[in-house]
């Protein structure tokens, strides 16, 4: 298993390794597969904003950025709205409503 490295210096050692990190935001994603798509996204960003390390946000936008392989498309949508800057995030929080 490779280590992801979080940003700070040579030599930091990552949360944990990035192929851990896409399999947790797949099972994100195929949680929230089911309801619409704007509230999927807004319910994926949600749960990457509360629930998640902000290193491991940075390393799951990291890895998005190089190409975001092997992760869901929906998890991609949905962590892109983590970089809105905070006047336009939406407040929601809990299960998308239908």
């Amino acid at each position: 298993m490779t280590v992801a490295h979080a940003p700070g210096g040579a030599g930091d050692q990552g949360v944990m390794a990035l192929e851990r990190l896409i399999v947790m935001a797949n099972q994100i994603g195929a949680f929230f597969a089911p309801y619409p798509p704007e509230r999927r996204a807004e319910g994926i960003r949600n749960h990457l904003r509360t629930y998640w390390d902000p290193r491991m946000r940075a390393e799951l936008l990291a890895h998005i950025t190089r190409g975001g392989d092997d992760l869901d498309p929906r998890v991609i949508e949905g962590a892109r709205l983590l970089e809105l800057p905070d006047h336009e995030q939406r407040g929601y929080y809990g299960p998308p409503k239908a």
